[in-house]
């Protein structure tokens, strides 16, 4: 009777958690994969490459703005690359 209380009982709660640790890390691997899958999927996608390339316009041409010189002069350069996309 002692055994089956500091023994073994403590052992079944053990093997209890490290069941549900070993299985949240496994929903935590998988969901991770998932987000990567679909993060690569996104950027390889024209929309992904035409909307990180806008985003990039865009910031560019507002930190050239600092610099004195206008965004339209900025998004002109990059305009042939939009057109491609």
């Amino acid at each position: 009777m002692l055994i089956d209380y500091f023994i073994q009982k403590p052992n079944r709660k053990v093997s209890h958690l490290s069941q549900k640790i070993n299985s949240i890390n496994a929903l935590k691997h998988q969901h991770h994969q998932a987000f990567n899958y679909r993060l690569k999927r996104f950027a390889v996608s024209k929309v992904g490459i035409a909307s990180a390339f806008t985003a990039g316009a865009g910031y560019q041409a507002l930190n050239g703005h600092k610099q004195n010189s206008s965004s339209k002069i900025k998004l002109s350069q990059f305009s042939w690359l939009l057109r491609l996309l």
